[in-house]
């Protein structure tokens, strides 16, 4: 399970890099990579890491995926529940119209029916979980990093900051 609690003071800036890691896990390195990520992906030049009063998408990310923690023993299960997470957490945000779009191209990616409706089901359940636990939080999600500790997992996530 994910960790959390090291705040870092913030500069101003537009992506907000979230993590969940001590300083002895190597949380400021692994932050330090997403936020050089974000910035190669998307052009922005200005980050805050972990900005003082705001949520942490991470922290919030894994209080989603509670339910879900015991189907996903290893790596990669739980590196693919943290991304359907990511997924329902930013449909959850969008307008009815683009959030159906964006879930049928995904469904359209599944191998088989049964695993569009498992998804279906997955997401759906996501996305309340969401709603009920962060209902004002309208900061997408950019980019995730998952990272096997040993005996747990970190979460980095980097989202866009209150419009």
């Amino acid at each position: 399970m994910a960790r959390t609690k090291n705040k870092k003071k913030t500069t101003p800036g537009e992506i907000a890099p979230q993590a969940q890691a001590s300083q002895d896990k190597g949380g400021s390195s692994i932050l330090q990579k997403i936020v050089r990520q974000v910035k190669a992906k998307t052009g922005f030049t200005k980050t805050m890491i972990n900005p003082e009063g705001e949520l942490s998408i991470s922290d919030a990310i894994s209080n989603i995926i509670a339910p879900y923690r015991d189907t996903a023993p290893d790596y990669q299960a739980f590196n693919k529940l943290v991304m359907v997470a990511c997924t329902a957490w930013n449909a959850s945000i969008l307008p009815a119209e683009k959030r159906e779009e964006m879930l049928t191209d995904m469904r359209k990616t599944m191998p088989d029916q049964q695993s569009r409706e498992d998804f279906t089901e997955i997401i759906k359940d996501l996305m309340k979980r969401k709603k009920k636990l962060s209902p004002n939080v309208d900061r997408m999600i950019v980019e995730f990093k998952v990272t096997d500790r040993g005996d747990d997992f970190h979460i980095a996530i980097a989202s866009t900051l209150k419009k």
